[in-house]
């Protein structure tokens, strides 16, 4: 067999280090430029205002939005000019058109409510809107068939909490740009309309407002925004983590109490919320100079156009009423010119959950187009090959045996290292299925495995076979790389070299340690995922429609043979409970197994330490009923009795220069 070169198949650690560095230094977010910002906000939103499916509803509320907020405009514009004639009929003393004025504001204000009523609920449906389809889209992208979810867990240190990024960062994200937008577009429309006005009373005042609105501007966008940013995003991770931290105080509270553990968990979370303090003290210094520098400003210019149009006053050439107006319009002006940067804080926040989302839109990304080109340059294998895999020993040199040699063609593989399956050059491993007519289930050949990140191999130049009545016990010292391996069988870790074939993954099952439990019914459970998705979530499920009276019948005997069938008793098939909290480690594994036996169409199952949690007499119980059902499968186990479950052993033994090799022998 094929010896590969560890050295030359190590993965490329500065990548690893690079991330370890950032993972250490997230406290601390690095500098990010405008631009960054803006690419960031930009991808965020083309997506909702593009895609075909949602487009039409996309424009639609925004130009609603939009055209509601112009009402918002005229009404309050009309109100200056009202408030103009107004003034002026008081000052001139006329009773009639006094009168008359008062009609026509009281009928432009009863405008007003359902004006803000409708542009409020515009707003909010096209917020939630835009994050419906922004967050199914991340959804599809991270819980996935491509194993995301997984592999951004395992293989990225970089991206911290995707859970939060998800669930609050596109919410807020979405909310502050549509509350941005709308804002923007009321203080554009305002200060055009104004500006207008303004202009033709007074050309000095107009001027003047115009130059230290944009002077006042850049100010703030340089000097208040760009710092806040960077803290504002250390704030967001900081939190982030601080909450982490608690859930999993609340995941693993047995343990730590019976560890008595709480002192440590108190100082850790002490000492991660002192860091959200010490970011919070940063973002109040600079939201209070940001005020403090607003407030100055606003109260400076309060008088403003009074001093300015004084003289025209004194000269007759304005009245008191255009006098008034003025004031109002360019206190008016004044205050959509500065309300965009008066919301600093939502700037902030806007750009700090761009790039936070984005930063996970990316590593998606990454992972879905590795996968996709992945599935382009390699063909599934359609039939066997003529030429025997006459090699497909483990490197200690021990035949597998008669019955462990199969017929594989090694035209597929070669065929696969041509369009960039076997990518030795980039560490990864070459995972190819059978054809549903193979006589066996499991092939590896010349596996070298590493961890994610790491530089030393777990596993080095491992090649066996199994066939359909093949069951094999995976043993070896912790650390040597067992749960691994079945991790590179299943296409989860595949840093390194080597070919795999295995069965179709829909003929596969993989029972962990540490049962997932889905949080519903024991028949959504012992069924779980295969009509959780569909089936469980109709509302047919409740009443029993999951499935008929046979299906209830094999369960009932699946569960008496494991000997946990008085958790029907107590719970039924379809009464939502919370298992996972409920069940005890053995009971969970037992519920494990009872996925498998209610499976028919299995040709290979894989467990690791599934049997960890019961006595001896129940795990003897579970493997019999397993063999009895399946008759290919591979665990990973310690205990001497499970050897009589199994035809095969592999073991796996560490070498003095790092990493594990494996002998298999005939039990």
């Amino acid at each position: 067999a094929r010896s590969p070169d560890p050295a030359a198949m190590a993965p490329r650690a500065p990548r690893a280090r690079a991330a370890e560095q950032h993972k250490a230094s997230s406290d601390a977010p690095k500098a990010v430029n405008w631009l960054t910002t803006l690419r960031a906000i930009w991808k965020l939103g083309v997506p909702f205002f593009s895609d075909p499916e949602a487009r039409l509803k996309a424009w639609g509320l925004l130009i609603i939005n939009i055209s509601v907020v112009l009402a918002e405009v005229a009404l309050i514009f009309q109100l200056s000019v009202d408030s103009k004639h107004f003034t002026n009929a008081l000052a001139h003393r006329d009773e009639d058109k006094f009168w008359g004025m008062v009609w026509h504001l009281l009928f432009h204000i009863m405008l007003l409510p359902p004006t803000f009523f409708l542009g409020r609920l515009v707003a909010g449906t096209l917020a939630l809107e835009w994050r419906r389809h922004l967050t199914y889209k991340v959804f599809g992208k991270y819980i996935s068939d491509d194993q995301a979810y997984y592999r951004l867990k395992m293989e990225d240190l970089s991206i911290d909490n995707p859970d939060q990024r998800i669930a609050q960062d596109v919410s807020e994200f979405t909310a502050t740009a549509v509350f941005l937008i709308t804002h923007f577009t009321r203080d554009v429309s305002t200060v055009a309309t104004s500006s207008w006005a303004i202009f033709r009373m007074s050309n000095r005042l107009g001027l003047f407002l115009v130059g230290f609105s944009l002077v006042h501007t850049l100010i703030m966008l340089k000097g208040f925004a760009s710092p806040l940013m960077r803290v504002q995003r250390r704030v967001l991770g900081l939190e982030a983590d601080l909450r982490f931290i608690l859930i999993r105080l609340r995941e693993h509270a047995e343990s730590i109490a019976f560890f008595r553990g709480a002192h440590v968990e108190k100082l850790r979370s002490e000492a991660k919320f002192v860091k959200v303090v010490h970011a919070e003290y940063k973002k109040l210094c600079i939201l209070a100079g940001f005020d403090s520098f607003s407030s100055g400003v606003k109260h400076t210019l309060d008088f403003a156009s009074y001093l300015i149009l004084a003289p025209m006053y004194f000269a007759t050439t304005v009245s008191f009423g255009e006098m008034h107006q003025a004031h109002a319009l360019f206190h008016q002006n004044l205050k959509s010119m500065l309300d965009f940067t008066s919301h600093l804080d939502k700037i902030s926040g806007l750009g700090a959950q761009s790039l936070r989302v984005i930063e996970l839109w990316d590593a998606l990304d990454r992972y879905v187009g590795a996968d996709a080109e992945e599935d382009a340059g390699s063909s599934p294998q359609k039939s066997q090959g003529d030429e025997s895999l006459n090699d497909a020993s483990t490197d200690a040199g021990t035949d597998v045996g008669s019955n462990m040699d199969v017929e594989l063609g090694e035209d597929e593989c070669k065929d696969d290292e041509e369009h960039g399956g076997d990518t030795s050059s980039e560490g990864r491993v070459c995972l190819m299925e059978l054809a549903g007519t193979a006589t066996e289930s499991l092939a590896v050949r010349d596996l070298t495995l590493f961890p994610p990140h790491g530089q030393v191999p777990l596993l080095q130049g491992l090649s066996f076979c199994m066939s359909w009545t093949d069951s094999v016990l995976l043993t070896g010292p912790s650390g040597a790389g067992k749960s691994t391996l079945l991790r590179a069988i299943a296409g989860f870790a595949m840093k390194g070299c080597g070919s795999i074939w295995r069965a179709r993954l829909e003929h596969c099952f993989f029972l962990p340690q540490s049962p997932y439990l889905y949080e519903g019914s024991l028949r959504e459970n012992v069924l779980y995922p295969s009509s959780v998705g569909e089936a469980a979530l109709s509302s047919d499920c409740k009443a029993g429609g999951i499935g008929n009276e046979e299906q209830a019948l094999r369960i009932r005997e699946v569960f008496d043979n494991l000997g946990i069938g008085y958790l029907i008793d107590r719970h039924g098939l379809d009464e939502d409970v919370d298992f996972d909290k409920m069940l005890s480690g053995g009971e969970k594994q037992r519920l494990n197994f009872a996925r498998v036996l209610m499976r028919s169409d299995l040709r290979f199952v894989f467990l690791d330490e599934a049997t960890s949690a019961l006595d001896e007499a129940n795990e003897d119980n579970a493997y019999s009923l397993l063999k009895a059902s399946i008759c290919c499968f591979m665990s990973v186990g310690h205990r001497p009795n499970l050897r009589r479950f199994h035809t095969h052993q592999l073991c796996l033994e560490k070498t003095g220069t790092g990493g594990c090799r494996g002998s298999m022998i005939t039990l």
